[in-house]
């Protein structure tokens, strides 16, 4: 469905919610990953801090768009809101601390780039694993839920 394609999410045609791949979601977000592992690997920060925040915005905007308005338990939406924020708080820094890197001299600019890549490599791994999780349990629900009975005597098709 998206592979090849530049973002994560694509516009569902059927409404206007979005949907996604969870195969092509985890193969860009492993392969984006890797590249950014090797610049850092490298010490090329400033490529590493370009790379993780795709991955972070990415991440983002699957949770914002396609995680969130499936959850229908208010307190259950906070938290992934608030779980949302906290990266986005994140990725704040990140940009922060990258502009402040800029205008430093080049011997301070390392330090700047090694502590915004500590950030930004906790919050990728966290809201991945917390999406990849969270959306795998949403198709299961999905899956079962909306199951048709087999049974033609039930008047719900539900499990």
């Amino acid at each position: 469905m998206i592979k090849d394609h530049p973002t994560i999410a694509d516009r569902d045609e059927d409404g206007p919610g979005y949907t996604v791949d969870l195969e092509a979601f985890n193969e860009r977000i492993k392969r984006l990953y890797a590249d950014y592992n090797r610049a850092v690997d490298e010490n090329r920060y400033a490529v590493a801090i370009r790379i993780g925040k795709e991955i972070l915005n990415d991440l983002l905007t699957v949770a914002r768009e396609q995680l969130i308005p499936n959850v229908h338990n208010p307190e259950i939406r906070r938290l992934i809101e608030d779980i949302v924020r906290y990266h986005e708080k994140n990725l704040g820094y990140v940009e922060a601390t990258e502009d402040a890197a800029e205008n430093v001299p080049p011997l301070y600019q390392f330090e700047i780039r090694e502590r915004a890549l500590g950030t930004l490599s906790s919050s990728i791994q966290e809201l991945f694993s917390f999406i990849l999780g969270a959306m795998l349990v949403l198709a299961d629900v999905n899956s079962t839920v909306y199951r048709p009975s087999k049974k033609p005597e039930s008047p719900v098709g539900f499990i």
